[in-house]
């Protein structure tokens, strides 16, 4: 397939690689790539061996019911230990990926339970009193729904929850296995994936007071749209239509600007359809500004290298979720940090970005997959996602344990500990990373 890069994918281009936007020019003047770091390769490997363990643990932890997920361990300051539906969706779906991918049948087998349990714990949940139905965004890890006050409903969890068991459905039927337990048909409906399915078609377009991804502004977002669209189909176009609302003409609104979860969404609900996918040319724009808002903004970003296994590594800016994020992990009216999740996202789409482009592509004329000027600008543009990589491993404790958060100043760890989603986002990174190196190294 060919493709064409227009100039705000140059752009995009040497946004990742510089780590700050700089005009298409420099990027033909760039010598060829050399090959990832080794040593930097080698701190991925090991971080996402104890990332795996880390996201394992958090599913059906000791004292909770099979299949919950906890957001992380902690039970104060701050206090997470509770089965949020939309983080929850997230983690099994990439561990959905993790069995899919995997040869080896152990690991099959701990992956395919930790998968069922949750599925079970899903309807569970589905089915007991809350404060939203199917839209109730958090619950207690034994099942029973969290009443307390928060930001209900969020229409995106339901969604994900069926993003993640769809995927899980389709590797047992793959497997000859019946999936009817999980999407029966019927209505009413006794399945997880189709109750959700329904909560998706009759609630999408509701109101415009259902919750964004950060639990913080009410209103109609970029992300829950893009979580939900895939899994609706008869309401695709509906829901596609009215997402160019959310182009300003220079950004994707998010609800709110220069927000990070507009390519988390893109990394989570995708169709590979080019309709805001990671080389489109609004996400792109989108990711430029939201590198250039953040680069200044943090003290900790002054520092361009870090030291890995004795070996000088670039960096790229820490990110935060938005500019006038006030919570640091602990209480609200702070000033924001840097998040592990959002900086690991940044790692990951330039890497994406370059698997898309990975068949033949034009600019000004056309180079094969596996030519020089294919290979050194490929190269050049998922390098920039090792600059974003070298980044968390900089912040990351040396024992492997990730934080929710990095104080602004000092770097340090802060937030909650052991939060699945940021060892979930590192191991997606990782994933990408290394579909990449086989893609431009061989290896």
């Amino acid at each position: 397939m060919k493709s064409s890069i227009s100039i705000t994918s140059i752009l995009a281009i040497a946004a990742f690689v510089a780590g700050t936007p700089v005009d298409h020019g420099s990027l033909a003047k760039r010598a060829a790539a050399p090959p990832f770091n080794t040593a930097l390769t080698n701190w991925v490997n090991t971080e996402t061996t104890y990332a795996k363990n880390g996201v394992l643990a958090n599913i059906s932890p000791s004292g909770a019911s099979a299949g919950s997920v906890q957001a992380a361990p902690s039970t104060s300051n701050p206090d997470y230990r509770y089965h949020w539906v939309r983080d929850a969706g997230i983690t099994l779906h990439e561990v959905s990926g993790w069995l899919n991918a995997t040869s080896d049948s152990s690991a099959a087998a701990v992956y395919n339970k930790k998968l069922a349990d949750y599925a079970t714990f899903s309807r569970t949940i589905q089915t007991v009193s809350s404060p939203s139905g199917l839209g109730t965004a958090k619950f207690y890890m034994d099942g029973t729904a969290y009443t307390g006050p928060w930001c209900n409903p969020q229409r995106d969890g339901a969604a994900m929850r069926a993003v993640s068991l769809i995927s899980y459905a389709r590797y047992l039927k793959s497997q000859g296995k019946d999936v009817t337990q999980y999407y029966d048909g019927k209505s009413p409906t006794n399945s997880v994936i189709k109750a959700d399915l329904e909560y998706v078609a009759n609630n999408w377009n509701a109101d415009s007071q259902g919750c964004d991804i950060w639990e913080e502004v009410r209103g109609n977002h970029f992300y829950t749209r893009m979580i939900q669209r895939p899994w609706y189909n008869t309401q695709a176009t509906a829901i596609t239509n009215g997402m160019d609302a959310f182009w300003s003409g220079s950004i994707i609104l998010p609800t709110i600007n220069y927000n990070g979860g507009v390519f988390l969404a893109v990394l989570h609900a995708s169709l590979e359809d080019g309709f805001y996918t990671v080389d489109s040319d609004r996400v792109l724009a989108t990711i430029v500004q939201h590198i250039a808002k953040f680069n200044s903004m943090y003290a900790i970003n002054t520092a361009t290298t870090t030291t890995i296994a004795s070996t000088s590594v670039p960096v790229g800016p820490a990110l935060g979720r938005y500019p006038e994020d006030t919570y640091n992990g602990y209480e609200s009216g702070q000033q924001g940090n840097p998040w592990t999740l959002i900086t690991s996202g940044m790692a990951d789409s330039p890497l994406l970005y370059g698997i898309t482009f990975s068949n033949s592509y034009s600019v000004g004329s056309t180079y094969g997959s596996g030519s020089a000027t294919f290979n050194e600008i490929l190269a050049n543009t998922m390098l920039g996602g090792d600059r974003y990589m070298a980044r968390v491993a900089r912040h990351t404790d040396a024992n492997g344990k990730m934080w929710e958060e990095w104080n602004l100043s000092t770097g340090f760890g802060q937030g909650a500990p052991d939060l699945t989603w940021s060892y979930g986002a590192h191991v997606s990174a990782a994933t990408s990373r290394a579909a990449a190196s086989k893609i431009v190294y061989g290896a």
